[in-house]
């Protein structure tokens, strides 16, 4: 902080003023260092050479039933253009049922990936359409698949 402010600011006392003040700011004691958590080791992530070679899985939860009966959303992502497909599923879906979705839903438009991550980040969804929200999906989809991600 000090370097930055002589930078552009000075006064008489300033690094005193400066030490002062950052020993009583809250949020600077929150922030050093000392307090902070250890990084995990880096590792490097292998990086798909083809689109939907490589993906991600999730589920949102939690919502209504629809009129349709779907009371989960499957998210599967595409971990090089990012782009999506919103499946609405049930809880009552075996894996048998998941593998002829994804076969008719992703396999049929992108073929086969070769390698396949599952999701670790929280995710949240606040659904406003009560009990179609599975009718607004391919809208959803649509959004997503049209707004830019960052890489």
């Amino acid at each position: 902080m000090y370097r930055d402010l002589r930078e552009v600011y000075w006064w008489g006392s300033r690094k005193k003023g400066i030490v002062e003040f950052v020993a009583t700011c809250p949020n600077c004691q929150q922030v050093k260092v000392e307090h902070q958590k250890l990084g995990g080791m880096a590792q490097n992530i292998e990086l798909p050479e083809w689109k939907w070679e490589m993906i991600n899985m999730d589920f949102i939860t939690g919502l209504p039933r629809s009129h349709r009966q779907h009371d989960y959303i499957w998210v599967i992502v595409d971990r090089m253009t990012k782009s999506a497909h919103f499946l609405p599923v049930n809880t009552t879906h075996s894996a048998e049922d998941y593998a002829k979705l994804y076969l008719q839903e992703v396999v049929r438009l992108h073929g086969i990936e070769v390698h396949n991550f599952g999701s670790h980040s929280k995710r949240a969804c606040v659904i406003v359409f009560k009990g179609n929200w599975d009718d607004h999906l391919p809208l959803i989809e649509f959004a997503y698949n049209n707004s830019y991600h960052s890489y």
